[in-house]
C-alpha cells in the first residue's frame, strides 16, 4: 500500500512529542515506546511493562505483560496482552487474548479472541467473531456490526446495522437502523432497541426477556435569524477584540488561509483528526501525561482561535469575490464576514459544510504559521 505523504508528518509529530515526553520526571523504566514506519513484536519477545507503539503498521505477536496503547494505520495483535489495550488505527485486528478492558477506535475492526473485561469500540465495520468472548459489557458505536462471539454482560450503543448471532448474557439496549437476530442468537435478558424498522428474528433465535421497540424521536430545530444572530455576535465581538489587540497576527492568519495551496487544508484535516489521538496516548500514559495536558490545552486554544478568525476569513474572501481593491482587514470586512456567517448558518446542510471547510482550513493555516512563520 502506498503511504500518503502527509501521513508521515503526523507520525513524525507524534514521534517528536513522545520523545520529548521521555524527559518528564515520572518516567517508568519498564515502559517501552517504539515509533517507526513499522513496529513489530515477534513471538519470542516479551514486554514486561506498558507498551506504546506508534507506526503506520504495527504487529504484536509477543506477550505484553501490562497495557498496550497503540496508534497506527494497520494494527494487528496476535499475542497476549496482560492488562488493558487501547488501539487507534484504520484497520485493527485482535487475534490474541486481552487480560482486561479493550478500547478500539478504527474503521475496520475485528475481534477474534477472549477479552476478560469490557469492550468499547468506535468503528465503521465491526466484526466480533465466534471465537471471541467478552466477559464484561460491549459498548459499540459504528456503521455495521456483527456479534457472533459470546458477551458476558450487556450490549449498548448506536449502530446503523447490527446483527447478533451469539449468546448475550445481559440486556441489549441499542439505537439502530436495522436489527437482526440470527439463528445462534441467545439473549438471556431484555432487548430494547430504538429503530423505525422492526427487528428481523430467525426462527432459532432465543430471547429470555422482552423484545421492545421504540420509534426514534427526531428533534426538530427551527433555525431562525434570532438563534443564529447571538452566536455570530459573540463571534464578531471576539474577532473585533483580536483585530484591535493584534491586527497583524489576524492579517497573517487570513493571508495564509487565502494562499493558493492545499497545505492549510491538509494540515488542518490531519491535525484536527490525529491531534486528539496523539494527545490521548500521552494522556493515558504515565511518561507523557504532562505533555498530553499541554497538548490538550494547545489543541483547544487553536480550535477556539480558528473559530474566532472565521468571520475575518469569510469577510476577506467575500471582499475578493466582489472585487474590492483593499487587501487589508478592516471593520467593513469583519461585518461582511459576520453577515456571511449568519447566512450560512441559516442553510442547514450546505452552510454547515462551507463553514466546516473554512474552519478546517483556518485551523490548518494557524498550524502552518507555527511550523513556517514566513513563506519562502
Amino acid at each position: 500500500m502506498k503511504k500518503v505523504p502527509f501521513l508521515n508528518l503526523v507520525f513524525s509529530i507524534i514521534a517528536i512529542t513522545l520523545a520529548g515526553s521521555l524527559m518528564v520526571p515520572t518516567v517508568h523504566a519498564e515502559s517501552v515506546v517504539r515509533i517507526n514506519d513499522e513496529v513489530s513484536i515477534t513471538e519470542n519477545e516479551n514486554i514486561e511493562g506498558d507498551f506504546y507503539p506508534a507506526a503506520y503498521k504495527i504487529n504484536v505477536s509477543g506477550v505484553i505483560d501490562n497495557d498496550i496503547n497503540a496508534v497506527g494505520g494497520q494494527i494487528t495483535v496476535n499475542g497476549e496482552v496482560g492488562n488493558d489495550a487501547l488501539l487507534v488505527g484504520f484497520k485493527t485486528d485482535v487475534h490474541g487474548p486481552i487480560g482486561d478492558d479493550l478500547r478500539i477506535v478504527g474503521y475496520e475492526v475485528t475481534i477474534a479472541e477472549p477479552v476478560m473485561g469490557d469492550v468499547f469500540v468506535i468503528g465503521g465495520t465491526v466484526d466480533i467473531l465466534s471465537t471471541a468472548s467478552i466477559s464484561g459489557d460491549l459498548i459499540i458505536f459504528g456503521g455495521k456490526a456483527t456479534i457472533e462471539g459470546s458477551v458476558g454482560g450487556g450490549v449498548l450503543g448506536t449502530v446503523n446495522e447490527l446483527r447478533i448471532d451469539g449468546p448475550i448474557a445481559g440486556d441489549v439496549d441499542v439505537t439502530v437502523n436495522q436489527l437482526t437476530l440470527g439463528d445462534k442468537a441467545v439473549v438471556d435478558g431484555n432487548i430494547h432497541y430504538i429503530s423505525s424498522l422492526l427487528a428481523t428474528q430467525a426462527l432459532n433465535a432465543t430471547i429470555g426477556g422482552d423484545l421492545v421497540r421504540n420509534d426514534p424521536v427526531i428533534p426538530v430545530k427551527d433555525v431562525t435569524v434570532r438563534t443564529a444572530v447571538m452566536p455570530v455576535l459573540i463571534l464578531l465581538f471576539s474577532t473585533l477584540v483580536w483585530y484591535l489587540v493584534s491586527r497583524k497576527s489576524l492579517d497573517l492568519v487570513v493571508e495564509r488561509v487565502l494562499t493558493r495551496s492545499l497545505r492549510p487544508f491538509l494540515l488542518g484535516f490531519v491535525t484536527f483528526i490525529f491531534g486528539p489521538v496523539a494527545i490521548s496516548i500521552l494522556w493515558v500514559s504515565i511518561i507523557g501525561s504532562l505533555v498530553g495536558l499541554v497538548g490538550l490545552f494547545s489543541y483547544i486554544l487553536l480550535v477556539l482561535l480558528s473559530l474566532i478568525a472565521l468571520a475575518a476569513v469569510l469577510g476577506q474572501l467575500l471582499m475578493k469575490v466582489f472585487n474590492q481593491p483593499s487587501s487589508q482587514l478592516n471593520l467593513l470586512t469583519l461585518v461582511v464576514g459576520a453577515v456571511g456567517v449568519i447566512l450560512l448558518m441559516l442553510l442547514p446542510i450546505l452552510g454547515v459544510a462551507i463553514l466546516s471547510g473554512l474552519g478546517i482550513i483556518t485551523f490548518g493555516a494557524m498550524v502552518d504559521l507555527l511550523i513556517r512563520p514566513k513563506l519562502k
